[in-house]
């Protein structure tokens, strides 16, 4: 494991390496008659700190032995995405000899393609040499309880994740539970196998025994980590916060806690909901206004509060559907439900009446793709009978999302309906990412196409 540190330096270089030549042979390539001014300098050096600050901001630099090929696609994604736009925004600064759109459309995915193949080359190369033997770390656990157990297994199947387990510490030798000694032990075992990284389960030691075990430890060089146990929880993030002398466990639902995840969402809803008002809400809402105008005269728009992030409530916007009734605060829209308009059914079963809900969108109110927001009577009412019903509302709710493209959308006939939806929503919480989204879009683009029969 001795060369381990050089892994981040060796990964962070390959990037500049590949950034720089491309973008320099580009330029040569591409522009006529190219000659290199202190502007194009300013220009070359302006990439390489874009490039630094993202590689920070998006932690690339965090290359761990347990880090695998999907988290490091989907990091590269985001930093060229926030690189590209600040590519342009260089230009809008300066002036300079511009890269044509013909070189532009081949320069960013080839510069993806190439970081991707640059870092399957390094983490094959680490897969090899830690087959081979080399580039591991020692580890033992402190403490046998059920976590423990399940981490000593994982130490054990997951071996190119680059961890040597010897077994479990616990109050005696017992070889058939992977137990290889006990409190006095320690020391003995931590110098005779050159332990690097010791994992303490708190709940497998007895409390006598931690002020003995951290004065033993305390003569060593090794990393301790503590496996803390939050199967309650189930989330997938979590950091230690200090407050003054006491650190606390700081549990994040999911990736769109941090401000950067929420930032990549959000333009990305800025700038789908612009391009549906503009290309689609402009006409057909004075279409639908004559419509109305000839017939019953009851307005286009209807409104009604429903709840969003951290229980705030927001009037969501809807083409009105139904004729004006007293449940529609009560009650959702059932099968051949006679307060559905002839308008209004083709509204509802091409999903067209949820289209103003992209003005909530552009106004921060919603996002294009998240939980789907409910009734303020039907939130009181599941949040007591759906365990975790509330985690949907640690995002900003969607018009679509996961559990609308499995098929659960619309009307709830049975309790098993909501449960499933709300552990598809927290499913969709724990694990977001861009890929996800895409995926939902285009998911949620076909499904429009050919209809669902929960559309009524």
């Amino acid at each position: 494991m001795r060369y381990s540190k050089y892994i981040t330096l060796i990964s962070a270089a390959g990037d500049y390496i590949i950034l720089n030549i491309l973008f320099v042979f580009g330029f040569w390539v591409s522009v006529n008659n190219a000659i290199i001014t202190p502007t194009h300098i300013l220009f070359y050096l302006y990439l390489n700190v874009v490039w630094l600050i993202l590689y920070i901001v998006f932690r690339a630099y965090r290359i761990k032995y347990n880090t695998h090929k999907k988290a490091i696609l989907l990091t590269y994604l985001q930093i060229i995405v926030f690189f590209f736009f600040f590519f342009l925004m260089f230009f809008q600064v300066l002036s300079l000899s511009y890269y044509p759109r013909s070189t532009i459309k081949y320069l960013f995915p080839s510069l993806f393609i190439l970081l991707m193949l640059w870092k399957l080359i390094l983490y094959f190369s680490f897969l090899f040499y830690r087959r081979k033997g080399f580039n591991y770390r020692n580890v033992i656990i402190i403490g046998q309880s059920d976590k423990s157990n399940q981490l000593f297994q994982h130490f054990s199947t997951s071996i190119c994740d680059g961890y040597r387990c010897f077994g479990i510490i616990s109050e005696r030798f017992n070889e058939k539970e992977d137990i290889i000694g006990s409190w006095d032990d320690l020391a003995s075992i931590i110098n005779t196998n050159n332990i690097d990284e010791v994992y303490i389960a708190y709940e497998g030691i007895p409390k006598p025994k931690m002020s003995v075990i951290a004065e033993t430890l305390s003569n060593f060089a090794v990393k301790i980590c503590i496996v803390p146990d939050l199967s309650n929880f189930q989330y997938k993030t979590a950091e230690l916060t200090p407050y003054g002398n006491i650190s606390v466990i700081e549990i994040h639902p999911g990736p769109l806690s941090y401000w950067y995840n929420q930032l990549i969402k959000r333009v990305f809803d800025i700038a789908i909901s612009s391009f549906v008002i503009i290309t689609i809400l402009s006409w057909l809402t004075p279409i639908l206004m004559l419509i109305n105008a000839l017939g019953d005269r009851k307005g286009v728009f209807f409104r009604q509060k429903r709840t969003s992030i951290r229980g705030r409530i927001f009037n969501i916007f809807k083409y009105r559907s139904m004729s004006i009734n007293s449940d529609a605060d009560n009650k959702k829209a059932s099968i051949n439900d006679d307060r559905v308009t002839r308008i209004g059914k083709f509204l509802r079963t091409t999903s067209l009446d949820e289209l103003p809900q992209f003005i909530n969108v552009f106004l921060g109110q919603m996002s294009f793709i998240g939980p789907r927001p409910h009734m303020l009577k039907h939130t009181g009412e599941y949040s007591k009978i759906v365990k975790r019903f509330m985690l949907r509302h640690t995002v900003k709710p969607g018009m679509t999302g996961l559990a609308q493209v499995n098929g659960y959308r619309g009307e709830v006939k049975q309790v098993s309906d909501i449960e499933r939806r709300v552990e598809l929503d927290v499913q969709y919480i724990e694990t977001w990412s861009i890929a996800l989204d895409i995926k939902i879009f285009f998911l949620t683009n076909w499904l429009l196409l050919i209809g669902q029969k929960e559309a009524y």
